[in-house]
């Protein structure tokens, strides 16, 4: 499966070589990683954690202990990040920690800022192998790119990636594809508008309350 994935990626990346768009540089999370390394210095992996990583949703996600009471949780969150950057900073995040269960939120920012969702995708495959190189038993559950109202106007192209990271986890036990616009759309397939916060990007409490119902029954069962 491991070498499965490593092809499929590398076909991906190839085909994708003409059109990527140069990742940011991850020197701009310097202080954010810094920050983690001193909160981590002398501590041993926790046992059957549950780590959340990814961008600014994760980051700004503080009440993930209450959210997830029987869950051991570690937020490794840092705002405007890519899955590019996740795989830049992977040993200080992921691998130190020995996660049993991932929740990934990350891709958002990448679509938005130009790359094609094959790219996006081909990022996620890579940090797939990553983690399964680590341990192959590793649960990976992927939150969809929300439909945040500031950029609705890219949702066609989020949803084209969201449906290539949906169709792949499929094939795969230890993938878990969330559909976070399940309870973020009215019925008129508007975002919702009382779960935002005034930038109508980041979600506001009722937002996460909604996230962690979601959740909670996937992590219970983990």
């Amino acid at each position: 499966m491991i070498k499965l994935i490593t092809l499929f990626a590398t076909v991906i990346l190839w085909a994708n070589s003409l059109t990527a768009k140069a990742d940011p540089d991850p020197a701009r999370f310097s202080n954010a990683i810094a920050t983690f390394e001193k909160e981590d210095a002398g501590r041993k992996p926790v046992a059957d954690l549950t780590l959340f990583t990814g961008s600014s949703s994760i980051r700004m996600w503080k009440s993930l202990t209450t959210d997830f009471p029987d869950c051991k949780v570690l937020n490794r969150g840092f705002g405007g990040s890519h899955i590019s950057d996740v795989l830049h900073y992977f040993d200080d995040v992921v691998a130190r920690h020995k996660p049993k269960t991932i929740v990934l939120y990350c891709g958002e920012n990448d679509l938005w800022t130009g790359k094609p969702p094959k790219q996006v995708f081909a990022d996620f495959l890579e940090f797939v192998r990553r983690v399964h190189a680590l341990d192959s038993k590793t649960k990976i559950h992927y939150l969809a790119a929300k439909p945040s109202p500031k950029r609705m106007s890219k949702w066609e192209i989020y949803q084209t990636c969201n449906r290539l990271i949906a169709d792949y986890s499929a094939k795969d036990k230890r993938l878990n594809f969330v559909d976070v616009s399940e309870v973020m759309l009215g019925k008129d397939g508007q975002p919702l508008p009382h779960i935002w916060l005034k930038d109508e990007l980041h979600m506001n409490g009722e937002g996460y309350a909604r996230w962690t119902k979601l959740l909670s029954p996937l992590l219970i069962a983990k």
